[in-house]
């Protein structure tokens, strides 16, 4: 068995030629950037959610024709220490609402196949996430018989999350919701919270980025445990939620940016212990918080037997004192950002970039960091204690 570090979340900014895929994400955001970054980062697996964009699909096919990218056996492709999946994004319809999903694929022929059966759904198939002209139930049997397989996209946030803003269970937008393979936590959420859901049982959790830039690649990301690395071992490992999952580890679900219900027009965001959706000072609509739209529609207490540990993971870049030339420096002279983050020696680390960061590292190992809530489209903030 091999232990993967997996981020299957990223987006693609801009193609080899620079045309634009994901608009709101960072132009520097391309193939190249990915695979170097995931390797700094110390990520064994990334998946290419735009991969079924056309401009990024022939990047794709170059790649593979001029031998950078290598096909794995079983599954995936190696671009040099990292192994890549490809995926897309898409946007579903469902009652006047939407919610994204994800879809993997084996290779490049089976991502092909799967960009042909939608295409006549899309508006533009060159840019990231649209929205389908499809009902959801053809979506997945299109993502299926190309042999790939189905995940809710950052399931619980107020935007575009299936559970935070379409449905109380998968059944109402699935004639088949058993074929979905996994449920995608998304930053303001953590396994314990979706557990409260007695719906989410069946599936497996995933804690992934949805990166927009290279730096926040591996901000979350899940370890596997597998018997090789390939497509086929991963979608194994999903199976009987999650039995091939080790740890999911993601920030701490205070530090997302919807955290909690917050008022745009007093700017009040919420403290209460119960549900809040209405501003308690205007009486006007609050932007909903995860931890909000999960405490209304939680329906059990008790989590799924042998359901991997959530643990609680800062990104080296939103540690107090750690700006970036204290993080090239780190990574330049001590070793990936995990090696950094949980392997290093506080030596090794005070040596590369002084006493407050390596106090801010330690703080993080120990799990004594104070956070800040986020809420309303504003990330949380990590303080020292």
């Amino acid at each position: 068995m091999v232990r993967i570090y997996a981020d299957l979340h990223i987006h693609v900014g801009r193609t080899s030629r620079a045309a634009p895929v994901k608009i709101t994400a960072s132009p520097r955001l391309n193939l190249e950037s990915i695979a170097k970054t995931a390797e700094q980062k110390g990520l064994q697996l990334v998946g290419l959610v735009d991969a079924a964009c056309s401009g990024v699909l022939q990047d794709l096919k170059e790649l593979v024709e001029n031998g950078t990218l290598q096909p794995l056996e079983g599954g995936g492709c190696r671009w040099g220490q990292t192994a890549l999946f490809f995926g897309s994004e898409v946007e579903l319809a469902h009652r006047g609402e939407a919610a994204h999903f994800l879809a993997f694929f084996p290779s490049l022929q089976a991502l092909k196949d799967y960009a042909g059966a939608v295409a006549p759904a899309l508006t533009n198939p060159a840019l990231s996430t649209q929205r389908l002209k499809m009902p959801p139930d053809e979506w997945l049997a299109a993502v299926l018989s190309a042999g790939g397989a189905a995940l809710a996209a950052h399931a619980f946030t107020p935007h575009k999350g299936v559970y935070g803003s379409c449905v109380r269970e998968l059944g109402e937008m699935f004639a088949q919701p058993e074929q979905i393979s996994g449920l995608e936590l998304g930053l303001s959420a953590d396994s314990t919270m979706a557990a409260s859901i007695s719906d989410t049982h069946r599936y497996a959790y995933l804690a992934n980025s949805d990166a927009h830039s290279p730096g926040s690649i591996g901000r979350e990301f899940t370890v596997y445990e597998l018997p090789e690395l390939s497509f086929a071992a991963w979608r194994k490992a999903l199976a009987c939620g999650g039995e091939g999952i080790v740890a999911l580890c993601g920030l701490d679900p205070r530090l997302g940016k919807y955290h909690r219900s917050c008022c745009p027009r007093c700017n009040l965001l919420a403290t209460e212990e119960e549900a809040i959706f209405q501003c308690p000072n205007c009486g006007g609509d609050m932007v909903a918080g995860v931890w909000d739209r999960v405490r209304a529609i939680a329906d059990c207490r008790e989590e799924p037997k042998r359901r991997a540990p959530y643990k609680v993971h800062i990104p080296l870049a939103m540690l107090p004192g750690v700006g970036p030339a204290a993080c090239q420096k780190l990574l330049g002279e001590v070793g990936t950002e995990l090696e950094v983050l949980y392997r290093a020696s506080p030596e090794k680390i005070r040596r590369a970039a002084g006493e407050k960061v390596t106090r801010s590292i330690l703080a993080l190992r120990s799990g004594s960091l104070t956070v800040q809530p986020g809420g309303g489209g504003r990330y949380g903030r990590v303080v020292l204690p």
